[in-house]
């Protein structure tokens, strides 16, 4: 069967149409395979419990770069892409209405998907991000075009781009859960279960509760309060040789050591300013941990 196409007339009628179900990049969330968000926190913002994140300027820049990765990827691939997200169209399963797509580019002549992305993360074209990978076969499901590339931009300077595969017994199983998600967590009102501190700190704490530490905790917290404690004594130790090379420095803007500057005490407007040179100072280390 073929998806319904709606196309929205503005964004605000684009984001009244995307609370009306699951759209492909919360998919990872709901299957606990996302790095920024769960079930839980998914439950929250599609329950109107939590207002919707703004756009950061990851997000912003991801937008702004998504057209350098389509030209990117017709330059490799000599074919044609067409935007078909955000403000055009949406894709909605004749099955479940809920199942909704909005792919960022589908390929000209061809029933083919092109979905864009940008990370700092480099990237094994033979082991792809596993929400990645979800997003994009659930978007092959939604609009019944089983064919997909991926492309992404790393830092902004490195390119690649792989074709996805569709994969009918994982797209089934990724239905599933959106499914049961939506029918029990969203209409039936069943909070997902808790599974990090994000989703504990989002719960937020039971006023006059408490539980008895066992073992493994107390260990965590006696280990925790003696490493804080080493490391407020070892910054109190690097301030007080940071004021004994002061003295010993004076006037001096820097101090070297065989030719090599070790550290710099410059002024500035705001005052004299110390720097280290840690580079050096790990080569000379090192040359004494060898000699």
């Amino acid at each position: 069967m073929k998806p319904i196409i709606i196309k929205p007339k503005s964004h605000a009628e684009w984001l009244a149409e995307r609370e009306k179900g699951i759209g492909a990049s919360d998919v990872a969330a709901i299957l606990g395979l996302s790095p920024w968000e769960t079930a839980f926190s998914l439950w929250l913002k599609k329950t109107h419990q939590v207002e919707p994140e703004p756009e950061n300027e990851a997000m912003l820049m991801g937008h702004l770069l998504e057209e350098v990765v389509v030209k990117r990827w017709e330059m490799e691939t000599g074919e044609k892409a067409i935007k078909a997200s955000a403000a055009d169209i949406i894709y909605v399963s004749p099955e479940h209405d809920f199942l909704r797509a909005t792919p960022d580019r589908v390929v000209r002549g061809r029933k083919k998907i092109l979905e864009c992305k940008t990370t700092v993360t480099q990237i094994d074209e033979t082991d792809l991000p596993i929400h990645w990978v979800t997003q994009v076969i659930y978007q092959m499901y939604v609009t019944g075009i089983h064919d997909a590339d991926l492309a992404w931009l790393v830092s902004g300077r490195y390119f690649g781009y792989a074709h996805i595969p569709y994969d009918e017994e994982y797209a089934k199983f990724i239905v599933e859960k959106v499914s049961e998600f939506w029918n029990d967590c969203v209409i039936g009102g069943k909070e997902p279960e808790l599974i990090s501190v994000l989703d504990y700190t989002l719960k937020g704490s039971e006023p006059g509760t408490t539980i008895e530490a066992d073992s493994e905790a107390l260990s965590q917290v006696l280990s925790m309060r003696t490493i804080n404690a080493s490391i407020t004594q070892q910054e109190a130790a690097v301030e007080d040789y940071k004021d004994s090379l002061k003295l010993f420095m004076g006037e001096n803007e820097s101090l070297t050591y065989e030719g090599k500057v070790l550290a710099t005490w410059k002024s500035g407007t705001r005052g004299r300013i110390f720097l280290t040179k840690n580079k050096v100072i790990d080569e000379i280390i090192e040359q004494h941990n060898n000699g």
